[in-house]
């Protein structure tokens, strides 16, 4: 797996340290903010090889991150990948609006790791 630049966005302390510390272990550099507002000023500074996110957040929630993402021109073509423990409804949602996957927080490091990859690998349009 080749390393990546990861844009982490979760509110939860103990969720954000535990994926922060699995993607690092990967081989990935990883920067974890707890909000979509801190992710929009961090793509500012460092634009990453992949937005992984939260639905539920404070201040601006994942679905309107990704809206904002997928309608800048300078960013829309940037992979997000939503990772969530909320109902189907909310995971349909993600995939409206952009999202280029959608996984549950139960699922595997190992199947996290597969899915960022091949969101990253996707032709960009």
């Amino acid at each position: 797996m080749r390393q990546l630049n990861v844009l982490l966005v979760e509110d939860d302390d103990s969720a954000r340290s535990l994926y922060s510390y699995m993607l690092e272990a990967a081989g990935h550099n990883v920067k974890a903010v707890s909000n979509g507002l801190e992710a929009l000023a961090e793509i500012d500074v460092n634009r990453p090889d992949v937005i992984v996110t939260d639905i539920l957040l404070p201040v601006l929630n994942g679905l309107d991150l990704i809206k904002i993402v997928r309608s800048n021109y300078d960013i829309s073509d940037l992979p997000v990948v939503v990772i969530t423990s909320f109902r189907e409804s909310l995971r349909e949602q993600a995939r409206a609006v952009g999202a280029t996957d959608v996984i549950d927080k139960s699922t595997e490091m190992a199947r996290i790791h597969e899915v960022i990859e091949a969101a990253v690998s996707r032709p960009r349009l």
